[in-house]
């Protein structure tokens, strides 16, 4: 076996040619491929970092207004609480008034009528008192017929 030179010169270049047209056409294309699809790669991991941010501080954003909410409806509940308890407060003393002046009205109303009856009384009285001495002045009275007319006029006036 003998080493033929020439063909092994040969086989050295077509091995350098080779090499450097697949280096230029193959491998170059190949690493820029690569490059590029980590490049995405990382692209996307990133986007998908900053969407998990972005997700987070919405569900921040979320509790924190959901939080407001809370105390706002807290709030309002308080204060409607509050004027609740005040108007029924104004509508119990508006009533307690009411009803006083009512009473009141009621108690004068029936010292009113005590006093016109008690004038109406007086008035039958002093009538029957003087029918009674124009009976006794207009006939002679015994003493029994003085004592009929006096139990009569004492029926009348139901002392």
């Amino acid at each position: 076996m003998e080493v033929d030179f020439g063909v092994l010169i040969g086989q050295i270049i077509n091995f350098a040619i080779l090499f450097f047209v697949l280096s230029y056409f193959v491998h170059k294309p190949f690493l820029n491929l690569l490059k590029k699809r980590r490049e995405v790669i990382e692209e996307g991991v990133r986007k998908a970092e900053e969407a998990d941010k972005k997700l987070l501080d919405i569900e921040k954003m979320k509790d924190a207004a959901a939080k407001q909410s809370d105390s706002e409806r807290k709030d309002i509940l308080v204060r409607s609480e509050s004027e609740a308890k005040n108007r029924a407060e104004v509508i119990i003393k508006s009533a307690e008034t009411d009803r006083l002046a009512i009473l009141e009205k009621a108690q004068k109303d029936s010292e009113a009528l005590k006093e016109k009856s008690k004038e109406k009384t007086k008035e039958e009285i002093v009538n029957n008192a003087f029918d009674l001495a124009e009976k006794i002045l207009k006939e002679k009275i015994d003493v029994e017929k003085n004592k009929k007319i006096t139990a009569e006029f004492l029926s009348k006036v139901k002392i």
